[in-house]
């Protein structure tokens, strides 16, 4: 029985064992093994031995099936990401009545013997049963994490691979709320999510700290389908009552969280039985936040459709679209409130003439009259782009603010075509192709309607025609623009990367698994990045399109003993930052970078100009477990870790345009990868059948971080120029201990304690390493949460009735569920105010508890969920950040902002300092 094409590799896992006759114990060759409601098989060796590859992630029924021999049927096997599921079986000779199969049902297992390192599984079910709203907030609860920090490393340190493709945005990890990702992916379409913190294997590269692996649901031949919707508004007057006795700022209470949310999916054939589909959608509709101006739309879509034309090719086609509005809670540090007059400062274009733009920043009081120039003003010249020459008129700004009326726009899409080759029942590759797209954007919203024509909505983005607001528009080569605002930033950011990616997998032998494969990724990023700060001659800009091109090889062979499984493997990664264009060329030396502008095309001119070489490692990467006993594994892995900076701290400001006395930031193409060494090592104890224990030490080295350096440019008028590089370096260690017990009749769930120390000399890339000695000694970082424990705790009830209680055919006390989510972290570091000193004292710690309540009853063939969540179920004051340091070392008030009563006001309190309070939800689910 030859084999048939599963799914995605990296999406999939492999199932094996041996089938022996249950009277003699002798193995049998020749036993047809098959999963149920597919085509995927193959047939037993000599040695009664038998591998399926390539197996969707999921849980399936397993039939044996040989002439003179009983079928077995083993029900409910797990099949989890990279992971090897083992199913034996025990034929009876005995023929029993036609159609007779023996049953045998399967638990997914706690302990996996060839888990290398610590990684966490979660399922659709898991998903649906914990009080959250996506993907990432699962991810943030597992241990060893603390926020979108895994392991003390950053943010931008961690990738999400979806069905075996990687996805982020290669301009900058600012623009995504995990590692630069971009997309949203509705919860209704993740079959099952990995997080994996350490000992990542060859096949995967550009990372450092962690793999968020998402197995996306695949259609059948039969159809399902499930509807949700969620709201937090539950009427004015129950939302007053739920909102307790919240305090006030500036005569305003603060607010209920009123969103609602719509979640739909449907799975099926598709015209045939060589084909089907899956699709789903969520949406999300924030109309109020905790605090004013929090408004959120959230739309994101997924599809895939897959085709099988013969038992040995398989072509998938799948898809993601997201597309998402916010702002942000506006306060300003001063005693002026919302709705309060203040200045205002804006640019409009005044005239255009051949490469030439004439701008002018105008000062004025009444947002009606931004016609009129007041205010006193000077001229001074801007280089916008090659070619371009700005010259613009500006006036001091007055009426600083902290906290700034943007509008934010993200939208990301996501192609892919993926088709799958089996050459023989051992051997199969895979070819992969990805078109994905992202664009982020924000800019001030014209939310007085300061040109009277009746739209708030847009950006106060303009050009000079009398027709008033235009699209935005931009050109590389000759163009003008206008925009105005009362906040300090205007970006506009897309990126497009293609990606090829091809895997080849080979059982070679019963003890050697064989995989092997490339990735080329061309990426072409757009940034416009408009600036100023509050106060004169602070006008900057970043305008650049560039292009990179990455490309990644990898081999490693798993290999599969009785006492020993060991992953083995070697990465090569090289990286272009020329890419597909003309290239760049960086100065030599930055205290002197260039000479004068060119008058042709006013950029300058650089001194000793120099191109950015290609960067290359080669990673080893090996993994060792150990089965000590049946109930004991322990393991190992060590590796090395590659991943390029990101395009941001390349090719920042890189014609030195509109440079002010300080503050100036500059990229640097010739920066190389960052690197991380990490070491891990742990123990794992099977207690019963239905809890294991482990405990997983780790240590990791990082180099090469993101800073910048400061420059004095000789011929610059002393101005300073802040250029990205390899500046920092830190180390994180640290001991996690958890212990699960397998959801049974009444409950079950997880524990887990974290002791981590993360150390570095700075905790992002904006600190500045320049300014310090390359000697200083290592800080705490920002992230480093000393002590951190996670619970995730479901209490429930059994389908029959308890006691025997039941109305009729109703059953009130069966199917009912309760699962906690409660997480404990110490506090995190910050610098205490006047000492010089950096992360020296710690603030309080956090602790919260949410909750998700829910009922399933069974009605006309479906299945409905009614539930209720409880967000802070405590209602707790966490203190997230602080306002002040010096105010809060003298008054344990982390609300405090800055104190104006000097001036005629008083203390200026920012209560977002605080944490959520307590919120309801309630849902209702319908599955068929």
């Amino acid at each position: 029985m030859t084999m048939a094409i599963g799914v995605l590799a990296g999406t999939s896992g492999k199932i094996t064992g041996i089938v022996k006759d249950a009277t003699t114990e002798k193995p049998l060759p020749g036993v047809n093994i098959i999963i149920e409601g597919t085509t995927i098989g193959v047939a037993s060796d000599n040695d009664g031995f038998y591998t399926i590859l390539n197996v969707p992630v999921g849980t399936y029924d397993l039939k044996a099936m040989m002439i003179g021999y009983t079928p077995v049927i083993a029900k409910n096997v797990a099949v989890s990401i990279d992971l090897t599921t083992k199913q034996d079986f025990s034929m009876q000779s005995t023929v029993l009545e036609a159609g007779e199969s023996v049953i045998v049902t399967a638990e997914r297992p706690l302990m996996r013997k060839d888990e290398f390192t610590s990684r966490h599984t979660v399922t659709a079910d898991e998903m649906t049963e914990q009080p959250v709203d996506n993907f990432q907030q699962i991810a943030r609860n597992q241990a060893g994490t603390v926020g979108s920090h895994f392991r003390g490393g950053r943010v931008g340190e961690v990738l999400v691979v979806i069905d075996g493709l990687p996805v982020k945005d290669p301009a900058g990890e600012y623009s995504g709320n995990m590692g630069g990702f971009t997309a949203d992916v509705p919860e209704a379409a993740i079959q099952e999510m990995e997080v994996t913190l350490g000992g990542f294997s060859a096949e995967y590269g550009n990372v450092q700290s962690g793999v968020l692996n998402l197995a996306l649901k695949e259609g059948s031949q039969k159809l399902s389908g499930k509807a949700r919707y969620m709201s937090t508004n539950f009427g004015s007057g129950l939302n007053d009552l739920l909102m307790e006795n919240r305090d006030e700022w500036l005569g305003v209470k603060y607010l209920h969280k009123l969103e609602n949310a719509y979640q739909l999916s449907l799975n099926g054939p598709l015209f045939t039985n060589k084909a089907n589909f899956s699709a789903s959608a969520e949406i999300t509709d924030r109309k109020e936040g905790n605090f004013i101006n929090e408004k959120y739309f959230n739309q994101s879509y997924q599809g895939k459709m897959t085709y099988k034309p013969t038992t040995k090719t398989k072509l998938a086609v799948g898809g993601l679209y997201s597309k998402k509005d916010w702002d942000e809670f506006y306060l300003p540090a001063s005693m002026y409130g919302p709705g309060d007059e203040y200045h205002k400062n804006e640019y409009y274009c005044a005239q255009s003439t051949g490469s030439d733009t004439a701008l002018h920043y105008i000062y004025v009081n009444d947002p009606q009259k931004y016609w009129s120039q007041n205010g006193q003003s000077t001229n001074d010249t801007l280089v916008l782009q090659e070619g371009d020459t700005t010259h613009f008129t500006k006036t001091y700004y007055v009426g600083p603010m902290q906290d700034y009326l943007w509008n934010y726009h993200q939208q990301s899409r996501n192609l892919y075509l993926v088709w799958t080759q089996s050459l023989s029942s051992n051997t199969y590759y895979e070819l992969r192709w990805q078109s994905y797209y992202s664009n982020y954007h924000y800019a001030t919203q014209d939310v007085d309607d300061r040109d009277s024509d009746g739209d708030t909505e847009e950006d106060l983005i303009w050009d000079n025609t009398k027709d008033g607001p235009h699209p935005i528009y931009r050109d590389q080569e000759n163009n003008y623009w206008w925009t105005v605002g009362d906040d300090p930033g205007y970006r506009d950011q897309k990126s497009w990367t293609n990606t090829i990616k091809g895997d080849f997998v080979s059982q070679a032998t019963y003890n050697h698994l064989i995989k092997a494969g490339f990735e080329f990724d061309y990426s072409r990023m757009s940034v416009e990045n408009i600036s100023w700060t509050l106060g004169y001659g602070t006008f900057r800009e970043d305008i650049w399109n560039k292009k990179t091109i990455d490309f990644g090889l990898y081999a490693q062979d798993k290999i599969e003993f009785q006492g020993i499984i060991a992953l083995i493997g070697l990465r090569f990664d090289y990286f272009d930052p020329n890419g597909g264009g003309k290239g760049v060329n960086y100065p030599a030396d930055y205290n002197n970078p260039y000479s004068e502008l060119d008058t042709s095309s006013g950029l300058p001119k650089l001194i000793n100009p120099k191109k950015p070489s290609p960067k290359s490692q080669f990673s080893p990467r090996i993994a060792i477990s150990h089965p000590i006993t049946d109930r004991d594994v322990i393991h190992f892995s060590y590796g090395h870790y590659f991943q390029r900076p990101d395009a941001y701290y390349l090719y920042r400001n890189m014609y030195f345009q509109a440079l002010t006395k300080v503050g100036n930031y500059v990229g640097n193409p010739n920066i190389d990868p960052e690197k991380t060494v990490a070491y891990e090592i742990g123990v794992e104890h099977l207690f019963s059948d239905n809890i294991k224990g482990s405990i997983t030490g780790y240590y990791k080295d990082v180099t090469n971080l993101m800073n910048w350096y400061k420059y004095i440019g000789e011929n610059l008028q002393g101005i300073e120029i802040n250029v990205y590089g390899n500046a920092d370096y830190g180390n994180m260690k640290g001991l996690e201990f958890a212990l699960t017990k397998r959801i049974g009749k009444y409950w079950g769930g997880s524990l887990d304690y974290t002791f981590s120390v993360a150390k570095g000399r700075s905790s992002t890339s904006g600190t500045g390493a320049g300014a310090f000695s390359s000697e200083r000694r290592l800080n705490y970082l920002n992230f480093d949460q000393t002590h951190t424990v996670n619970t995730n705790l479901t209490l429930c009830t059994p389908s029959s009735p308890i006691l025997g209680l039941h109305f009729g055919s109703y059953k009130p006390f069966t199917n009912l569920r309760a699962n906690f989510q409660i997480k404990y972290g110490s506090g995190l570091p910050y610098s205490s105010y006047g000492t010089g000193k950096v992360n020296d004292k710690r603030l309080p710690a956090t602790f919260n508890t949410d909750l998700r309540l829910s009922k399933q009853i069974a009605v006309a063939g479906a299945e409905m969920n009614f539930f209720l969540d409880v967000f802070n179920l405590f209602n707790r004051l966490n203190v997230d950040w602080i306002g002040s340091s010096m105010y809060y070392d003298q008054t344990d008030d982390p609300t405090i902002v800055l104190d104006e009563t000097l001036v005629g006001g008083g203390l200026v309190y920012n209560p977002q300092a605080y944490s959520d309070r307590r919120q309801y939800r309630f849902g209702i689910e319908v599955q068929f």
